[in-house]
């Protein structure tokens, strides 16, 4: 048999291999915006580091809490306003519908111990119907 002769193909290497990069300058962004907190005016319990540095329980004091201002609602005289989260009816009591409802007050400790019926204050019912 003949023999065959090896012959492998000859690559040249090449040793080096330059890449080269652009580098941008960084810019620096400053604002002048600075966000800053009203300072506390009485002390409330709050997480924050201690003199060594640990974090714990500590005081701040808070923000002064703004008091709403009290609606008027005129009720007629012997009527409850109750909130219902559903549809309900009751034999000698009529019915409330999901919402609020205004009620006889004779009825109102009957309808008060179904479950989802509450006593509707008298701002909820304000908002509810301005």
């Amino acid at each position: 048999m003949a023999e065959k002769e090896n012959k492998s193909i000859e690559t040249p290497i090449v040793d080096d291999v330059v890449v080269e990069t652009v580098a941008e300058p960084v810019v620096e962004v400053v604002e002048d915006k600075v966000i800053v907190a009203p300072a506390p005016t009485k002390e409330v319990p709050t997480l924050g580091f201690d003199k060594d540095g640990v974090m714990g329980s500590t005081t701040t004091k808070a923000e002064k809490v703004k008091k709403e201002e009290v609606v008027k609602v005129d009720m007629p005289v012997g009527k409850v306003a109750l909130y219902s989260t559903r549809n309900l009816y009751a034999d000698g009591y009529g019915k409330i519908n999901v919402g609020y409802n205004i009620v006889p007050k004779k009825y109102s400790d009957f309808w008060l111990t179904q479950r989802g019926v509450r006593l509707a204050t008298p701002t909820e019912v304000a908002e509810a119907f301005a």
